[in-house]
C-alpha cells in the first residue's frame, strides 16, 4: 500500500485525532485556569513569556500536520459526488491546517498587524484557516441540500450561525472579561468542528465495526 493510498483509507483517524486535540487544547493548556485569567484569545498562549508557549506551539504544529494528512481522505470520501467537490474538501482542510495551526504556531500573536511582520502573518494565517473551515461547513450544507437532507441542513445552519455570532462578539469586544471572550472563541471554533467530527467519528466507527466483523468471520 502506497503512502497516498494509506492516507486516503485511514485519513479519518488523523482527522479525528486532530479535531479532538483542537477541542481539548484549551483545557490541556489551562486556558480557563487562574493562571490564564488575563488571556483573551487562544493565540495569546503562544506569546513570548507565556508559561506554556512552547507546548502550545508544538501542539498546533502537530495538529496542522494531522489536518494536512487528512486531506487525501476527505478528497477521496467526497469524490463520489464530483471531482470538483473532492478537490475542494481536500484543499480546504489542508489550508486550515496550514493557516490556523502551522502559521499561528510559527508566528507570534500581536495586535500590531501592520508594523510587525510576524503578527501580520499570524493574523493572515488565522484568517485563511477560519475562512477555510467556514467554507468546509458551507460545502457540507450545499451537499446536504443536494442530497435532500433537511435535518442535516438545519443542523449545519444553526452551527454556522452560532459560530458567526460568537466570532462577532469576540471581534467587537463587547464583553470586558477575558474568560467570556475565551469561551466565545471556543464556541466559534467548536461549532465549526462538529460536522467534521461527526464524519470522522462515523467513519472510525464503521472501520472498527468492519475490523471486528472480519475477525469474527474467521
Amino acid at each position: 500500500m502506497t503512502k497516498m493510498k494509506f492516507l486516503k483509507k485511514y485519513g479519518f483517524l488523523f482527522l479525528l485525532v486532530a479535531l479532538l486535540r483542537e477541542i481539548n487544547l484549551p483545557f490541556f493548556m489551562g486556558f480557563f485556569s487562574e493562571t490564564s485569567k488575563h488571556v483573551w484569545l487562544l493565540s495569546e498562549l503562544g506569546q513570548p513569556g507565556m508559561l506554556l508557549r512552547n507546548a502550545f506551539k508544538i501542539w498546533e504544529i502537530i495538529d496542522g500536520i494531522l489536518f494536512i494528512l487528512a486531506a487525501p481522505y476527505l478528497a477521496n470520501r467526497f469524490k463520489q459526488y464530483s471531482r470538483k467537490m473532492a478537490i475542494t474538501f481536500g484543499w480546504l482542510i489542508a489550508l486550515y491546517g496550514i493557516g490556523d495551526c502551522l502559521m499561528t504556531a510559527l508566528f507570534d500573536y500581536s495586535t500590531n498587524y501592520f508594523t510587525d511582520p510576524a503578527a501580520f502573518l499570524h493574523a493572515f494565517g488565522s484568517f485563511i484557516g477560519s475562512g477555510a473551515l467556514l467554507l468546509i461547513n458551507f460545502s457540507l450544507l450545499l451537499l446536504a441540500k443536494k442530497n435532500q437532507q433537511p435535518k442535516i441542513m438545519l443542523s449545519i445552519i444553526l452551527l454556522m450561525l452560532c459560530s458567526v455570532i460568537a466570532g462577532s462578539l469576540v471581534e467587537l469586544k463587547i464583553f470586558a472579561w477575558p474568560l467570556i471572550n475565551g469561551i466565545l472563541q471556543c464556541v466559534m471554533l467548536d461549532t465549526l468542528y462538529l460536522p467534521l467530527l461527526v464524519i470522522a467519528a462515523k467513519d472510525t466507527f464503521l472501520w472498527i465495526s468492519g475490523f471486528f466483523a472480519k475477525n469474527n468471520s474467521h
